[in-house]
């Protein structure tokens, strides 16, 4: 945020101490991530006395090389976030509404609106809630990471960590975990289930198959048990549980906490899920979801179980929408000569600065951003299908918006980014209704986003 400067002199003090303290911004950071140059935007204000002001703490121990780049500060305030839930609120009945922003490739402000538990706990932006489909998006990036460091291929049979057995016996072609994240393995969409002996028997059967070659387009079907088998042929490759190396790989990195198991959570982080007509799940039931232990055990909450904050979903979008790399806002405070007048007051300048943590390559970042194909869906307006994501043009003000959906036991979620901004939202619901619009997009969650996103390019302006 942009504070007013009344004194001329202290403006001139602190442009100086800029120029001759900052430096030339960095071309690049040591992961490889581009760095942005430093503009404008720094803020004297008086001192807040951070620990050790005029420095940056220390890069923790990652995954991945790290360095502190300067940054362009966001544009939302809190205030834009509140005003958009009260004007959007106005118009849509839920229980519970939560929201988090991207700014610049990064988390920004957050936001709630609601109960989590009716009439005993108020929503947050931290309260944890089972995101439905959205869970396929993470599925998708441990994917990537997991051909990045050559635990499992995209294009190899599945087969070969099935056993022989896992064949279409219809088709030449043979499905993969890139046909997978396609809808297009060719497997029927069965109801969901989960153990490695079951799955296995599905897929060993000729009943189990479509007369298709895998990876037709032509052929799309959205299916939720294919996601079953390629959450559980990521951890056949892993040769453990895929959850563990979510939270290794990218929960941990960015301070996240969040699971495909509900068990891992304490009952107070979560909402219980309403519907219109009720509840469809409660917290303590949630919680009270057993841990699985072996390999094929929570294939069944691959498609739709993954428990997370708007706060923390949204970390993860921003790993896609800034090209692999997570970053965490760190501000630099440099101190400046108080004010003429205002001798008992330090001041300082707020130089917005990123901690960078390289997760996914660029190239696996564009990989699942690239089309495959258009889907037709005949209701709502069609879309590009990439790897997991959805792609749209000309959608929430943006030329180009890569997206996913979830709904299940009464919530409606949407995820979105714009990849040439690095902007991106995260809203969850409960208690709404299933309006659809135009897109595709649940009605609640895309109106609060186009405000935002509005919001974002007005004030950039």
């Amino acid at each position: 945020m942009l504070h007013p400067i009344s004194r001329l002199g202290a403006l001139m003090t602190a442009l100086a101490l800029i120029l001759t303290s900052c430096g030339p911004a960095p071309q690049g950071s040591a992961s490889g991530a581009p760095s942005q140059s430093l503009d404008a935007v720094t803020v004297l204000q008086p001192d807040p006395r951070p620990p050790q002001p005029g420095t940056v703490p220390d890069s923790p121990d990652g995954p991945s090389q790290e360095e502190t780049a300067p940054a362009e500060a966001p544009v939302l305030t809190q205030e834009d976030i509140d005003d958009a839930l009260a004007q959007v609120m106005a118009n849509y009945r839920a229980t519970a509404v939560s929201v988090a922003t991207i700014e610049h490739g990064a988390l920004s402000q957050s936001g709630a609106w609601g109960w989590a538990v009716k009439n005993e706990r108020e929503m947050s932006p931290d309260t944890k809630v089972r995101i439905a489909s959205i869970s396929k998006v993470v599925i998708a990036m441990c994917a990537m990471a997991m051909a990045e460091e050559g635990i499992v291929s995209l294009d190899a049979p599945i087969s070969d960590y099935w056993g022989s057995g896992a064949v279409n016996p219809y088709s030449k072609g043979q499905p993969t975990v890139r046909t997978f994240m396609t809808h297009t393995s060719s497997i029927k969409n069965l109801d969901t289930t989960r153990g490695l002996s079951t799955l296995r028997g599905i897929l060993q059967s000729r009943s189990s198959w479509r007369a298709m070659e895998p990876g037709n387009g032509g052929y799309w079907s959205y299916s939720n048990f294919g996601m079953c088998i390629l959450g559980t042929t990521l951890e056949l490759a892993y040769d453990g549980l895929l959850d563990d190396y979510l939270q290794q790989h990218f929960l941990e990195p960015i301070g996240a906490k969040a699971s495909f198991f509900g068990g891992r959570m304490e009952q107070s982080e979560l909402a219980t899920l309403y519907t219109t007509g009720g509840v469809g799940r409660s917290a303590a039931e949630h919680a009270g979801q057993s841990i699985p232990t072996q390999i094929g055990q929570g294939a069944s909450y691959f498609p739709g179980g993954f428990t997370v904050s708007a706060v923390d979903m949204v970390k993860l979008v921003s790993v896609l929408a800034n090209d692999g790399v997570y970053q965490e806002r760190q501000d630099r405070y440099i101190e400046v000569s108080p004010p003429i007048g205002e001798p008992n007051v330090q001041y300082s300048i707020v130089v917005p600065t990123y901690q960078e943590t390289r997760l996914l390559s660029e190239e696996s970042v564009a990989d699942m951003e690239t089309p495959r194909f258009t889907v037709s869906p005949g209701d709502t307006a069609p879309f590009d299908q990439c790897l997991i994501l959805r792609r749209q043009e000309d959608v929430l003000g943006r030329d180009v918006i890569y997206y996913h959906t979830g709904s299940a036991y009464g919530v409606f979620s949407l995820m979105t980014y714009d990849p040439e901004t690095r902007d991106g939202i995260v809203v969850i619901t409960t208690g709404a209704s299933r309006n659809m619009n135009e897109h595709g997009m649940y009605s609640l969650c895309y109106d609060l986003m186009d405000i935002l996103y509005a919001k974002m390019e007005a004030d950039r302006v």
